[in-house]
């Protein structure tokens, strides 16, 4: 039901729609910052904007992730950056508003598609959404990113399903690839999972120096970035940042 309110931009047949295109085929850079967010539907906010504007500015990330991003009546910051092209896959359609998953890049996107779980949430009944998309490094070979929102409040067996469908494009992929986004590993049980696809993918996990400062529910940690075929560099959350129920969370990468 929910694909008859998706906006006129999007091919009503299609998984997936990028909003705008970028000039540069490749990344113009030898290393690689990723800014992910959950922007908690924020993203119109004066304050949001004030602190994303600061954090593009400070930090200067090529790659930009965002969940639960909502589309705005007028020019974003990304709209109007002509460093960044982007991406946006919907999952929720609310008084003719979209939300869902924003990737962000200073390079073209290949090859870009959507996996909507085949489980849906209660009550709003609607599913969640991956974003997958390959763009070109500074030394030419392929980086897929998978951008990614896990279903929540269903049993675990539904977790499961769409773990496998991440899964399986890791699988089929066998360049570098940077796994990222709110995966609601609020247990034990479902962070065990994770990690044990994951390692099935040759996926290692980024580190952070201080982990309990990202946002938590029973004291363990949603927001989560895994990669390979590159080489973490530097890693942190952003702390400071209250504009959103989570904290953003960056890495730098070498190839």
């Amino acid at each position: 039901m929910y694909r008859t309110f998706l906006p006129w931009y999007m091919d009503q047949n299609a998984d997936s729609v990028c909003i705008k295109e970028h000039k540069n085929h490749q990344l113009q850079e030898d290393s690689i910052t990723l800014l992910n967010w959950n922007v908690h539907k924020n993203n119109h906010h004066y304050k949001w904007l004030h602190d994303f504007a600061n954090i593009l500015h400070k930090y200067n990330p090529n790659l930009i992730s965002f969940q639960e991003y909502q589309t705005m009546s007028r020019r974003s910051i990304l709209d109007k950056d002509e460093d960044f092209g982007y991406g946006f896959f919907p999952n929720i359609a609310y008084k003719q508003q979209m939300y869902g998953l924003l990737t962000a890049s200073k390079s073209k996107m290949y090859n870009f598609h959507s996996l909507f779980s085949h489980d849906v949430e209660p009550i709003i009944k609607t599913p969640k959404v991956s974003f997958v998309s390959q763009h070109r490094m500074y030394n030419g070979e392929s980086l897929t990113v998978i951008n990614v929102h896990m279903i929540n409040f269903v049993k675990i067996n539904k977790y499961i399903a769409q773990l496998k469908q991440i899964e399986d494009v890791c699988l089929k992929d066998e360049g570098a690839l940077i796994l990222t986004g709110d995966f609601n590993t609020w247990s034990q049980k479902r962070m065990r999972l994770l990690r044990h696809m994951t390692e099935a993918a040759g996926l290692d996990i980024v580190t952070f120096e201080k982990e309990y400062h990202k946002k938590s529910f029973m004291a363990h940690p949603l927001d989560h970035i895994f990669y390979r075929g590159l080489i973490q560099r530097d890693s942190k959350i952003l702390k400071e940042i209250k504009t959103s129920d989570h904290k953003p969370i960056m890495v730098t990468f070498s190839q």
